[in-house]
């Protein structure tokens, strides 16, 4: 929510597996609101939440290969790549490659940026 208008310009979430205290994050931006940092500023502040609060030890993300920008998302909030899920998702007819990227609590608590 863009605060100062209360504008709704995007979704994120934790889909949390407490047996093993990890999530999944998961997000979606209004097109006209990408590239303003929406995503990055939300991502890190439920990544707060979500390590601090819910005492997760590790918060993952995938995404589309051919969507870059929400790669770049992750690595600006510390995830480490961690591999390829080639033709995982099948989306209008086409099978998708998935890009996952990880962060365990102590990584997120040792981050320098």
């Amino acid at each position: 929510m863009i605060r100062d208008q209360a504008v709704l310009c995007g979704v994120i979430l934790l889909k949390i597996t407490a047996t093993h205290a990890n999530a999944e994050l998961g997000y979606w931006i209004g097109t006209p609101y990408w590239g303003q940092g929406y995503c990055t500023e939300a991502a890190i502040s439920i990544m707060e939440y979500g390590f601090l609060e819910l005492e997760l030890n590790r918060i993952y993300a995938t995404h589309f290969k051919r969507n870059l920008a929400s790669g770049r998302v992750l690595q600006k909030i510390g995830m480490k790549y961690e591999g390829c899920h080639r033709q995982h998702i099948k989306k209008w007819g086409e099978f998708e490659d998935l890009e996952l990227y990880g962060i365990l609590k102590s990584e997120w608590l040792n981050r320098q940026y």
